[in-house]
């Protein structure tokens, strides 16, 4: 068989990634019907082209006999075909039970640990598996029955970059029967794992239960699928785009303009929304509720409110909205003391304050300030300790509160705990960034001023 030969319904794994011909390729083995195909394509389109193949299996100690069964077939055909074969042993249900996983989910952490071990190792930009259309269609029914979006209902993607390197799906495009008959017309030995028929595993009831009954509704239901799969990945690749257009004018450093969010469109909305969360998290991405919390906080546009997301992340209304990492918020332990001319080193917040003329140039960057202070106003002894709730300020004749302040003020909002308050016999004197009290500001230009230089660590 000639590489013209392959099935209309493989598509080039380096095609897939437009990436270099001669780049290897990973083979995900498990030995049966959907990867002993691809194999066999595999080793003619890389025999055909020049490119290194490998293949790797794991045994997940879940089926016994069965297993090692699966095992040693794989290590022969791999055999016969002249490609290098790479086996791991695991005790998934063990793992599960200490990770608290799902045998599912265990044995997928297992596996794609192990495949980006091997192409890190042997310096492998491609991993190949053996996802076909009801794959792509499980996924789908399983998306849908969870109440997904658009993006939920593309399914399974052709290709996605992982841990060094990329995944692809050179047969996602054919369906079950048509890879059985490949098998069959080209004498292709295979397993079958016997957990595909136990129900109780979600995907295998809807595979065993749903999809055949809507096979009975409409034969091409699984072709059909496929189709419907490419023009929605088509609008929802159109609707990224139209987010990321957004994210560039409107978005800056984890900051957008409150206004432009409240009159984005809810497609625009929630893309540029999870985009940037993802950024700030990691690559966690949101749920739909979330995006709805985020959404109300943004169209009440409250200052100061805020909804709590997943990895320890906050979504405030300040100065439009805000993703913030609450770990950034430091939790000052409570401090009182007595400040005097000269340097004052404050442990607790890791700042200084400088009173009196001082040979060190002030820093132009945001965690210092110049103050002139009036010490002719000042009642008593000069304290600092930490912010409390309900502090306020005299300001502009007004008792003004410090929070509301500091949000005016676009103080960060990681900082504002770590900026000491100074007071007096009479209340409190000045807040760096935020206030003097009024009668106690003045300029250099007074006989009575000194300069109170502020830093922050």
């Amino acid at each position: 068989m000639t590489l013209s030969k392959l099935p209309d319904g493989f598509v080039s794994p380096h095609k897939l990634t437009e990436t270099n011909t001669s780049d290897a390729i990973l083979l995900g083995f498990s030995g049966g019907a959907d990867s002993s195909a691809l194999l066999h394509m595999l080793s003619i389109y890389s025999k055909e082209i020049g490119c290194k193949l490998y293949a790797a299996h794991i045994n997940h100690g879940i089926r016994g006999e069965e297993a090692d069964r699966d095992e040693s077939f794989c290590i022969e055909t791999a055999k016969k075909y002249g490609v290098e074969i790479f086996v791991l042993k695991a005790d998934v249900p063990h793992i599960a039970k200490k990770s608290g996983d799902s045998i599912e989910t265990a044995a997928r952490k297992v596996r794609y640990g192990f495949f980006e071990e091997l192409m890190k190792k042997l310096s492998i930009p491609l991993l190949a598996t053996a996802h076909n259309a009801n794959d792509n269609l499980e996924t789908v029914l399983f998306n849908l029955s969870r109440g997904t979006g658009l993006d939920g209902l593309c399914g399974i993607p052709e290709s996605r970059e992982i841990n060094g390197g990329c995944i692809v799906r050179p047969i996602l495009k054919m369906s079950r029967k048509e890879i059985l008959e490949y098998c069959d017309k080209n004498s292709l030995p295979f397993v079958t794992d016997s957990t595909n028929t136990d129900t109780d595993y979600t995907r295998n009831k809807i595979r065993a239960e749903i999809i055949p009954s809507l096979l009975s509704i409409n034969g091409a239901a699984v072709k059909n699928a496929s189709r419907a799969k490419e023009n929605l990945c088509a609008d929802s690749q159109y609707l990224w785009q139209e987010a990321d257009a957004f994210l560039k004018e409107h978005f800056k450093d984890g900051r957008t303009s409150l206004k432009a969010l409240q009159k984005a469109p809810s497609p625009i909305f929630n893309r540029a929304v999870m985009k940037a969360y993802s950024e700030i998290s990691n690559g966690i991405s949101l749920d739909s509720i979330h995006l709805e919390s985020i959404r109300k906080l943004v169209i009440k546009g409250e200052a100061h409110s805020s909804v709590d997301l997943p990895n320890s992340i906050e979504a405030a209304i300040e100065d439009g909205l805000l993703f913030r990492k609450k770990a950034e918020t430091v939790q000052i332990e409570p401090y009182d003391v007595e400040i005097s001319h000269g340097d004052n080193y404050i442990s607790q917040t890791n700042c200084e304050i400088i009173i009196g003329n001082s040979q060190r140039k002030i820093n132009v960057y945001k965690k210092s300030i110049l103050l002139y202070i009036d010490f002719d106003k000042i009642k008593g002894v000069l304290r600092v300790r930490d912010r409390r709730a309900g502090d306020r300020i005299i300001e502009n004749g007004m008792h003004k509160s410090l929070k509301k302040l500091a949000c005016d003020r676009k103080v960060p909002l990681e900082l504002r705990s770590r900026i000491p308050v100074i007071y007096d016999d009479e209340g409190i004197v000045a807040v760096p960034f935020v206030a003097v009290r009024d009668g106690v500001k003045t300029n250099e230009s007074n006989k009575n001023a000194l300069p109170l230089q502020f830093y922050l660590y």
